[in-house]
């Protein structure tokens, strides 16, 4: 790693996050005196997403590409993926607030135990691969239950970072959206498969353990 190399400012974007953060800004500037309410605009959102033709969506899976280039260029410079996960592992404040989760992971957070249940003997591995199955298959309206969980745990970490750092809390249309799958996963499109999990979704069931053994003792 170079030591004047920067990790990515930000993770890659699907296109249906791109979506939905154009339909923030949309609202914001047609309402901008009203406060913006999370759940119901994520959940119209949701539904003009599923009416959508692939014509309509081309553009945001254009956006999706270009910006997966752009991350994977920023990793190359800073040294690869190796580099990224060291960064990671530095201890951080223990009074900063818990990063806001993404929908995979409430998603995995419900149903691993389900999994670990009829299959005990299985790996980490192998679990997050089945929970990577179930995802994969859930129907839109299931999945819009998660995102909208993601997008309110969003607003829970920028208010909570607010009072953390003394600083504006970020307005909702420049803050990152919830990742949704890779580039590949989005939901409802005949342009690419359909909802595929995060690649790290096996180090994410693995923090998901840590996090409820913790809280259990």
């Amino acid at each position: 790693m170079r030591e004047s190399a920067k990790p990515p400012v930000r993770g890659k974007t699907s296109p249906y996050g791109f979506f939905v953060k154009m339909c923030y800004e949309e609202h914001k500037k047609k309402y901008p005196n009203e406060n913006v309410q999370v759940t119901e605009i994520s959940k119209k959102c949701s539904e003009k997403w599923k009416t959508m033709s692939d014509d309509e969506k081309r553009r945001f899976f254009e956006l999706a590409q270009k910006d997966a280039e752009r991350y994977q260029a920023e990793v190359a410079a800073y040294g690869g993926e190796d580099a990224l996960r060291k960064r990671k592992r530095v201890k951080k404040d223990p009074n900063a607030p818990k990063r806001a989760l993404s929908a995979f992971f409430f998603f995995s957070h419900d149903k691993r135990p389900e999994v670990q249940q009829q299959h005990p003997e299985w790996k980490v591995g192998q679990v997050a691969q089945e929970l990577g199955r179930f995802w994969k298959a859930l129907g839109e309206e299931e999945r819009a239950v998660y995102e909208r969980k993601a997008l309110e745990d969003k607003e829970r970490y920028a208010e909570e970072m607010r009072n953390y750092k003394g600083t504006p809390v970020q307005t909702i249309t420049s803050m990152k959206m919830p990742m949704m799958g890779t580039v590949e996963g989005v939901p409802n499109s005949g342009m690419m498969q359909l909802g595929v999990p995060p690649p790290h979704a096996q180090q994410m069931v693995q923090q998901q353990e840590v996090n409820d053994e913790g809280a259990e003792e």
